[in-house]
């Protein structure tokens, strides 16, 4: 610890700045331009490059705001001030004026290390103190980033504790391309079994034909407890994103007592879950194999859709699409869907033996996700327990 030395961010840093006016001079269009923007949704939202949108922007703005390897972005405005993106390689793509762009000083820091700051507790609350209390938009100035503390080892120490973190990241970005792998791949055989090769003798019908049971869970009187941080989770809008995802950090609990309660609204394993009403009408998930928890309930704003075997239900959560369930609104003041809605959606249904051929090939797949998951959280949790006492010096690493 001796080597070590506190500074201020600004003292390592090359150059920090803002991005382009988003209206003027990179606005957002509708056609493929070559050229991408980078906003604060992208990164809060966990985004990927493709997802990004294309932009109109002047060769000299591309010149001067292109994202290169080793930039650091945080969005400096809104309720998602300070989340942040480290850039891994050179992309064919700027930035807008919501997001800071951090250029570190090689000389004197390791970028990953100064980034692995950005995801500690002690920073967190640094933001924390920038925008809290607060009854405006919190705006965070660059001269406020900058005078942000960081404790620092010498530049080799910096590389290999940026490596050690860097080598959880990496085991969990690897799980997540699976993830994803193993579910287009799912998706690929469900269209060709049920698209492609869509049999002139299935019958047209209703997804009330399909389903047993369709319920929703309730909250607890005066709602959920935000400061509640043990008992049954209680899932909602903000963990229906689709098999093997769910955000830990949104999670939100309801009693025991009150989970014993319910008579509706209890998971099982391979239930599809539908959000159904708000912005976020028609969102899809799946848990099973103990992801992401053993025991789990929805609040009133989920549907769980529950058939006679885990095969169709399988086939019904890759049937089940966003737009088409959109456009079931029931509500007329806010867009919702109704049991009825949804039990009156007009489905063709395949024969049982179809439904059993893909549920046998894809059961082992969405399991392998689950699994997966699983494995995500705990490497998470490693690196996150190992985080603050890596950057504190509290464990070395060998260099």
């Amino acid at each position: 610890m001796s080597e070590w030395k506190e500074c201020k961010l600004g003292e390592v840093i090359e150059k920090a700045n803002t991005g382009l006016d988003a209206i003027k001079r990179a606005p957002i269009v509708n056609y493929d331009s070559g050229k991408k923007c980078l906003r604060i949704q992208d990164i809060s939202q966990s985004k990927e490059f493709l997802k990004w949108g294309f932009c109109d922007v002047t060769e000299k703005n591309y010149r001067n705001f292109c994202l290169k390897k080793g930039n650091i972005l945080i969005a400096r405005t809104g309720a998602s001030i300070g989340v942040n993106l480290l850039i891994r390689e050179n992309l064919n793509s700027v930035y807008n004026n919501g997001l800071i762009r951090l250029i570190v000083n090689s000389k004197e820091c390791d970028c990953k290390y100064i980034y692995y700051n950005f995801r500690s507790a002690r920073y967190r609350d640094f933001i924390e103190s920038i925008s809290g209390g607060t009854s405006t938009q919190p705006n965070m100035q660059i001269n406020v980033l900058l005078d942000f503390d960081l404790l620092l080892p010498m530049l080799p120490e910096q590389r290999a504790i940026a490596d050690v973190l860097s080598s959880f990241d990496d085991k969990i970005d690897l799980l997540h391309q699976q993830n994803k792998t193993l579910e287009g791949m799912a998706e690929a055989l469900w269209r060709k079994m049920f698209v492609e090769k869509a049999g002139m003798e299935w019958k047209k019908g209703k997804l009330g034909d399909m389903i047993i049971t369709i319920e929703s869970g309730r909250r607890p009187k005066g709602g959920i407890d935000p400061d509640l941080h043990f008992g049954v989770p209680s899932i909602g809008a903000e963990n229906i994103i689709g098999i093997g995802n769910y955000n830990h950090n949104k999670t939100k609990y309801v009693s025991e007592d009150f989970y014993n309660e319910m008579n509706n609204g209890k998971v099982q394993d391979y239930d599809v879950l539908i959000y159904k009403d708000g912005a976020y009408i028609g969102r899809k998930s799946m848990f099973a194999c103990g992801f992401p928890f053993k025991e789990c309930c929805v609040n009133e704003h989920v549907f769980i859709l529950r058939t006679k075997d885990i095969n169709t239900q399988l086939f019904l959560y890759f049937l089940l699409e966003q737009e088409e369930l959109e456009q079931l609104n029931a509500n007329s003041a806010q867009p919702g869907l109704n049991q009825e809605a949804m039990k009156s959606f007009e489905i063709f249904i395949p024969d049982e033996k179809c439904i059993e051929i893909f549920g046998n090939e894809t059961k082992a797949m969405i399991d392998k996700i689950f699994l997966n998951s699983i494995q995500i959280r705990t490497l998470s949790k490693t690196r996150d327990l190992l985080l603050p006492k890596l950057m504190s010096g509290e464990v070395t690493v060998s260099i």
